[in-house]
Protein backbone atom coordinates (compact mmCIF):
# COMPACT_ATOMS: atom_id res chain seq x y z
CA UNK A 1 0.00 0.00 0.00
CA UNK A 2 2.83 2.14 0.85
CA UNK A 3 4.42 1.83 -2.26
CA UNK A 4 1.32 2.68 -4.28
CA UNK A 5 1.05 5.48 -2.46
CA UNK A 6 4.11 6.86 -2.94
CA UNK A 7 4.40 5.76 -6.99
CA UNK A 8 0.67 8.17 -6.67
CA UNK A 9 1.47 10.86 -4.89
CA UNK A 10 4.42 13.54 -4.35
CA UNK A 11 5.38 13.13 -0.28
CA UNK A 12 3.79 16.57 0.52
CA UNK A 13 0.60 15.78 -0.90
CA UNK A 14 0.97 12.58 1.18
CA UNK A 15 1.38 14.17 4.70
CA UNK A 16 -1.32 16.50 3.93
CA UNK A 17 -3.44 13.72 2.85
CA UNK A 18 -2.93 11.84 6.36
CA UNK A 19 -2.97 14.87 7.85
CA UNK A 20 -6.28 15.32 6.65
CA UNK A 21 -7.11 11.45 7.81
CA UNK A 22 -5.62 12.37 11.38
CA UNK A 23 -7.89 15.08 11.73
CA UNK A 24 -10.78 13.45 11.17
CA UNK A 25 -10.15 10.25 13.15
CA UNK A 26 -9.49 13.31 15.92
CA UNK A 27 -12.80 14.42 15.59
CA UNK A 28 -13.72 11.10 15.60
CA UNK A 29 -12.78 10.39 18.87
CA UNK A 30 -12.85 13.57 20.49
CA UNK A 31 -10.99 14.61 23.70
CA UNK A 32 -12.93 16.12 26.95
CA UNK A 33 -11.13 19.53 28.11
CA UNK A 34 -8.20 18.60 30.40
CA UNK A 35 -6.64 20.68 33.16
CA UNK A 36 -3.25 19.25 33.77
CA UNK A 37 -0.79 17.68 30.80
CA UNK A 38 -0.90 14.42 32.71
CA UNK A 39 -4.49 14.43 32.26
CA UNK A 40 -4.36 14.85 28.83
CA UNK A 41 -1.64 12.88 28.00
CA UNK A 42 -4.14 10.00 29.98
CA UNK A 43 -6.91 11.05 27.92
CA UNK A 44 -4.79 10.15 24.39
CA UNK A 45 -3.64 7.21 25.76
CA UNK A 46 -7.37 5.70 26.37
CA UNK A 47 -7.98 6.21 22.99
CA UNK A 48 -5.10 4.51 21.56
CA UNK A 49 -5.33 1.74 24.01
CA UNK A 50 -8.62 1.25 23.17
CA UNK A 51 -7.88 0.30 19.52
CA UNK A 52 -4.00 -1.31 20.40
CA UNK A 53 -2.28 1.69 18.56
CA UNK A 54 0.47 2.82 20.67
CA UNK A 55 0.53 5.34 23.32
CA UNK A 56 1.68 9.23 23.96
CA UNK A 57 4.44 10.12 26.50
CA UNK A 58 3.98 14.07 26.92
CA UNK A 59 6.75 16.33 27.94
CA UNK A 60 6.60 20.13 29.41
CA UNK A 61 9.66 22.13 27.92
CA UNK A 62 10.65 25.49 27.95
CA UNK A 63 9.43 26.45 24.91
CA UNK A 64 6.94 23.77 23.94
CA UNK A 65 5.51 20.23 24.78
CA UNK A 66 7.45 17.20 22.97
CA UNK A 67 5.20 14.90 22.14
CA UNK A 68 6.63 10.91 21.88
CA UNK A 69 3.83 8.30 19.94
CA UNK A 70 5.29 4.88 20.38
CA UNK A 71 4.70 1.41 18.77
CA UNK A 72 2.86 3.45 15.69
CA UNK A 73 1.11 0.40 13.66
CA UNK A 74 1.17 3.31 10.98
CA UNK A 75 5.54 3.38 11.02
CA UNK A 76 5.65 -0.55 11.77
CA UNK A 77 3.26 -1.44 8.62
CA UNK A 78 4.75 1.26 5.91
CA UNK A 79 8.27 1.39 6.96
CA UNK A 80 10.93 3.57 7.67
CA UNK A 81 10.85 4.71 3.89
CA UNK A 82 7.59 6.63 4.45
CA UNK A 83 8.30 8.62 7.37
CA UNK A 84 8.65 11.66 5.66
CA UNK A 85 4.69 11.82 5.11
CA UNK A 86 3.13 9.19 7.27
CA UNK A 87 3.80 11.46 10.04
CA UNK A 88 1.42 13.18 8.30
CA UNK A 89 -1.26 11.07 10.25
CA UNK A 90 -0.02 12.14 13.73
CA UNK A 91 0.46 15.70 13.11
CA UNK A 92 -3.28 15.48 12.12
CA UNK A 93 -4.32 13.67 15.37
CA UNK A 94 -2.58 15.42 17.65
CA UNK A 95 -2.97 18.94 16.12
CA UNK A 96 -6.96 18.18 16.44
CA UNK A 97 -6.94 17.32 19.64
CA UNK A 98 -4.38 20.22 21.18
CA UNK A 99 -6.93 22.68 19.00
CA UNK A 100 -10.12 21.08 21.07
CA UNK A 101 -8.06 22.16 24.37
CA UNK A 102 -8.71 25.66 23.26
CA UNK A 103 -4.62 26.30 22.12
CA UNK A 104 -3.66 29.53 20.60
CA UNK A 105 -3.91 28.85 16.96
CA UNK A 106 0.29 29.74 17.10
CA UNK A 107 0.90 27.01 18.54
CA UNK A 108 1.29 23.68 15.64
CA UNK A 109 2.29 20.12 16.12
CA UNK A 110 5.32 19.43 13.97
CA UNK A 111 6.91 15.91 12.91
CA UNK A 112 10.62 15.97 13.94
CA UNK A 113 12.12 12.87 13.26
CA UNK A 114 11.11 8.66 13.87
CA UNK A 115 13.59 6.48 16.04
CA UNK A 116 13.47 3.01 17.39
CA UNK A 117 12.63 2.70 21.06
CA UNK A 118 13.25 -1.17 22.27
CA UNK A 119 12.68 -2.43 18.82
CA UNK A 120 9.01 -0.23 17.99
CA UNK A 121 9.02 2.40 16.10
CA UNK A 122 8.34 5.76 17.06
CA UNK A 123 6.87 9.50 15.85
CA UNK A 124 8.78 12.17 17.68
CA UNK A 125 6.60 15.42 17.69
CA UNK A 126 6.47 19.09 19.28
CA UNK A 127 3.81 21.31 19.77
CA UNK A 128 5.27 24.71 19.41
CA UNK A 129 4.98 28.29 18.18
CA UNK A 130 5.37 28.54 14.76
CA UNK A 131 8.09 30.76 13.49
CA UNK A 132 6.85 33.59 11.91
Amino acid sequence: MAAELSAGLPPEDLRQLFCRVGQHFAQALPIPPCRTLEELQDRFNEHWDRIDWGFTVLSEESDGVAITHACSPIAMAFGPETTGWSVGFFEGVYQAWFDSQRMPASLRVQALKTAAVQGEPRVDLRLSKVAA
